[in-house]
């Protein structure tokens, strides 16, 4: 069974009593997956999981994301997918890259590609309407959310010499690399206009058997993602894999 920190459980009372409702829910499926582990008669599918058993990759997540309780599937859904697309030709991007352990596992992951990041390092833009999360969920976006520092990436990353950063606001950088071909690009933005601009630019620059891994699509707090994906994708002939990890993949055809 994990072991639980006191910060980590004052953290979790505090999600349970005034986070948003997926922080709550997050909290009820752990206290619900502790509690058939002590006293249920049967295995606990999300305890048995092979994945859980990579200590390496559970050591570096935690090393990289101390104050992140819930993101653990996504980060390693995405190492994956940097592996999966090994043999395809291109380069890799990601677009916000908060503090830095997305971009990590994938540069360590894979070391001789090189990794382009765009962030705005000053938090999430403004965010419009259609970003206002849905009905039953008091949380909403702020300008200037989740705002990372370029030298705490730099920080993070220094160990790699694969990697590029971009700073300024999507797509204003875009264009520095727009003579590139990409074989995986990974969209944790949030907001509907940057995932749709993220989106225009690097979908005609996907290789073929590229892969787009969309961190927010199936996320209830970041509608606009969604729409963005569904509104730029429905006139395209890839599917939208929705994961039961909340991301969005698309492998181009």
């Amino acid at each position: 069974m994990k072991m639980y920190t006191v910060s980590r459980i004052a953290r979790a009372m505090k999600w349970l009593i005034t986070g948003t409702s997926a922080q709550r829910r997050r909290i009820r499926q752990e206290l619900a997956r502790i509690s058939a582990s002590a006293f249920g008669d049967f295995p606990i599918s999300d305890d048995y999981k092979l994945w859980r058993e990579d200590k390496d990759f559970l050591a570096n997540f935690r090393r990289l994301s101390p104050q992140n309780v819930y993101s653990e599937d996504r980060k390693y859904t995405l190492r994956e997918f940097v592996k999966f697309t090994r043999y395809i030709p291109g380069e890799m991007a990601e677009c916000g890259c908060y503090q830095g352990a997305s971009a990590w596992f994938m540069a360590a992951t894979s070391p001789e590609t090189p990794l382009y990041l765009f962030d705005s390092f000053a938090g999430l833009s403004q965010p419009q309407e259609i970003d206002r999360p849905l009905k039953g969920d008091h949380f909403e976006w702020s300008q200037g959310n989740l705002c990372a520092t370029e030298d705490k990436i730099r920080e993070v990353l220094k160990e790699f010499s694969n990697i590029a950063i971009y700073k300024g606001w999507i797509p204003s950088r875009f264009k520095e690399v727009k003579d590139k071909r990409f074989r995986l690009v990974h969209i944790d933005v949030d907001l509907y206009q940057p995932t749709l601009d993220s989106l225009a630019f690097f979908y005609p620059r996907l290789n073929s058997g590229g892969v787009f891994v969309l961190d927010d699509y199936g996320s209830t707090v970041c509608p606009g993602a969604y729409s963005a994906v569904q509104e730029f994708m429905s006139d395209k002939s890839d599917y939208v894999i929705l994961l039961t990890t909340g991301q969005g993949i698309v492998i181009k055809q």
